[in-house]
């Protein structure tokens, strides 16, 4: 089973339902003047970390690393299964359609079950016009 951890309380208000962003203010709020920061997403294999935790402290690295690096992070893509890479369909599918900028990674190790990760980002990035980044 694939999730989609949101990092903020705001539900997907888009009449389609295919809103990704956790801080969608889509609708008649919308209107309001603020500094819009660039959309990311990321991307978590969790059978390659250690135990449950790990994983929520990868997805806070993540966030963090977003806040610092002016990025508003909408959504953190979980793979959790090892046999289809569902959740990377997802993430594909929505940076596309949701015209998202940087997809994150914790490392370039995330992509390893897909395939060469450099043929992976070089696709993905191809593909999306998204650029792929690992944190440090």
């Amino acid at each position: 089973m694939t999730a989609v951890m949101r990092t903020r309380d705001a539900p997907p208000v888009h009449a389609t339902g295919a809103c990704y962003s956790l801080s969608c203010n889509c609708g008649p709020d919308a209107d309001r003047q603020s500094v819009e920061l660039p959309r990311a997403y990321a991307y978590v294999r969790a059978h390659l970390l250690v135990c449950k935790s790990e994983v929520n402290r990868t997805k806070e690295r993540l966030l963090a690393f977003a806040t610092t690096s002016s990025l508003d992070l909408a959504a953190i893509f979980v793979e959790e299964g090892t046999r289809s890479p569902a959740a990377f369909g997802r993430l594909l599918d929505a940076v596309i359609s949701d015209q998202v900028e940087v997809v994150l990674l914790p490392s370039m190790l995330h992509l390893t079950t897909l395939g060469s990760p450099r043929c992976i980002r070089t696709y993905f990035e191809v593909a999306t016009g998204a650029q792929v980044l690992a944190l440090p």
